[in-house]
């Protein structure tokens, strides 16, 4: 772990020392210590991505001679399967099941398009699948989001640009915030989000990642809690610190790891980084294990497999491993015609019915 007292031994070094580690488009699950100037930009420039390699991959023709409804879905679950896009050779025909019942593939496909708003599917079981493929990003272009972390240095001064949004925490020692015409005193434990050009200033250690091309709301919080107040997968839980404004957009959590939890290999549509906060672990990916403690930076690019597990709590709270985690999008958040306000305004008794109807669904 890197501490202020460290940097106070080689500050007079590290001021004659310019060069500061820069990581471009990490391909693979990374893990740093917090390094002062450290910097990780994700621009995401000229690899090929999954999606296009499932395109290659996955081909119309190569199934159109299969004759019956199991040599199809053994051909798209293979083709899924092997991009690491699915969990089993098997999961295509698994996860239409689950997702409408039993029945024959036409059918299955049908109700499924249908229930992602597709009404008026195209003829044709192959066609159909190609659609469906497309609805649920198989075949989509991925959607890029150009993000930066970055490690404050203690003692100097961390310009933040304008027209972005960048959301931290400090780890260690006070910062300031010094935004317009105002500055806001930061301590150990504590987060925030600030829209547009700003400065952070203090002897603190402190993350911040920016979400380029995207303007949020400016909001200072904490400090974070320990435990969560959302369950998540493998009984961790999660705390939503800066929620996002509007559906799509992105929002800042704190992950909570109880002891010896043995987490689901899982992937992520979209990339997410962050800090370890509190309490040690390990983060299981196929690229090998990587330890995990307090002032820890991670890093996974979007799609990136990986798990977290503990073993003892040595933290004294109910979690045994804590991070702050950045997500860049949300599938989750108001809409111009479903919030709050509009939810509870009525002028008809229909805007009783449809309110009710929503606390009766939030209450079950």
């Amino acid at each position: 772990m890197y501490s202020l007292k460290n940097y106070i031994t080689e500050k007079e070094q590290r001021q004659t020392m310019k060069q500061i580690s820069t990581i471009i488009d990490p391909q693979d699950f990374l893990v740093e210590d917090y390094q002062p100037g450290l910097t990780i930009d994700f621009k995401d420039n000229g690899d090929f991505s999954k999606n296009q390699k499932f395109e290659r991959l996955f081909s119309l023709d190569s199934i159109t001679e299969a004759n019956s409804d199991s040599e199809i879905e053994k051909a798209v679950g293979s083709s899924l399967f092997k991009l690491e896009l699915a969990e089993s050779f098997s999961d295509f025909k698994a996860s239409l099941n689950k997702f409408v019942g039993t029945g024959t593939l036409d059918w299955q496909l049908q109700q499924t398009l249908r229930e992602l708003g597709i009404f008026e599917a195209p003829f044709g079981r192959l066609k159909k699948i190609k659609l469906l493929l497309e609805q649920v990003g198989c075949l989509k272009e991925r959607k890029h989001y150009p993000v930066r972390l970055y490690c404050h240095i203690p003692g100097e001064t961390t310009f933040l640009e304008d027209c972005a949004t960048h959301f931290g925490y400090v780890m260690e020692g006070e910062c300031v915030i010094v935004d317009k015409d105002r500055k806001v005193p930061f301590v150990e434990g504590m987060y925030f989000s600030i829209a547009g050009e700003c400065e952070i200033q203090g002897n603190g250690l402190c993350e911040v990642i920016t979400r380029f091309e995207y303007v949020g709301i400016t909001h200072f919080g904490g400090k974070v809690e320990p435990w969560g107040r959302l369950n998540y997968i493998d009984g961790c839980t999660d705390t939503i610190l800066v929620h996002p404004s509007k559906k799509g957009d992105p929002c800042y959590n704190a992950l909570y790891f109880p002891e010896s939890i043995e987490q689901t290999q899982h992937v992520h549509p979209s990339l997410r980084c962050g800090l370890v906060i509190a309490g040690e672990g390990v983060c299981k990916t196929p690229f090998g294990d990587f330890n995990l403690s307090k002032g820890k930076i991670f890093f996974l690019p979007p799609e990136t497999y990986h798990s977290f597990h503990t073993y003892e709590n040595k933290t004294g709270n109910q979690s045994a491993l804590t991070v702050v985690a950045f997500h860049p999008d949300s599938d989750f958040g108001p809409t111009d015609e479903d919030h709050p306000m509009v939810n509870r305004t009525y002028f008809k008794f229909v805007h009783r019915l449809m309110s009710s109807a929503r606390t009766i669904q939030l209450n079950c």
